[in-house]
């Protein structure tokens, strides 16, 4: 039985570089929906209508829900992209044999 080296199917772009891609994107979605969250919560401190409080409130949950997922997958990938970038992993992807 042949024991083939398997390939990255996206060869415009390497391992390591796609990892630090995701975590910087991850990284910045969760900052925006920080500041997403802060603008609602700033809106809210005004508001006397209850149902535009309640709108806002359900946004916020809503918004906390996504801060909550784009942190763990932002320290998830983080760590993901730490190991690659050690020299070992370096020398493995950049090994063509």
């Amino acid at each position: 039985m042949e024991n083939k080296r398997p390939e990255f199917a996206i060869k415009e772009h390497s391992v390591l570089s796609i990892a630090t891609e995701m975590h910087n994107h991850f990284r910045d979605l969760q900052s925006y929906y920080q500041i997403a969250k802060g603008n609602l919560m700033s809106q809210l401190e005004s508001m006397t209508d209850e149902d535009q409080v309640t709108e806002v409130q359900n946004k916020l949950r809503e918004i906390e829900e996504k801060i909550t997922f784009f942190h763990v997958l932002n320290n998830a990938i983080s760590t993901v992209d730490t190991v690659l970038h050690t020299e070992k992993m370096i020398a493995e992807f950049n090994n063509k044999p």
